[in-house]
């Protein structure tokens, strides 16, 4: 039990020693409360534990994405009339 409380301590202190973020496209060191690397302009996350910033991910990519297949299969069967 003792060895929990020692672990949580020894985690609670290497989060608190990063004090900045790196860019995951340009590897800038950025301010932890960064919402946008200065340098590349890529959307960033919040930092994991070594410091390095999660990429944002782009929804609208994903949808515009699955849109244009689904016009253009409804565009297939249409034109082909299966």
């Amino acid at each position: 039990m003792g060895d929990k409380k020692k672990d949580k301590k020894k985690q609670v202190d290497t989060v608190a020693e990063i004090i900045v973020k790196r860019c995951p496209e340009c590897f800038v060191s950025l301010p932890l409360d960064a919402k946008e690397c200065f340098s590349c302009h890529s959307k960033i996350g919040r930092a994991d534990k070594h410091g390095k910033a999660r990429k944002s991910v782009n929804w609208i990519s994903y949808i515009i994405c699955i849109l244009s297949w689904t016009v253009f299969f409804v565009y297939i069967k249409w034109a082909f009339k299966l």
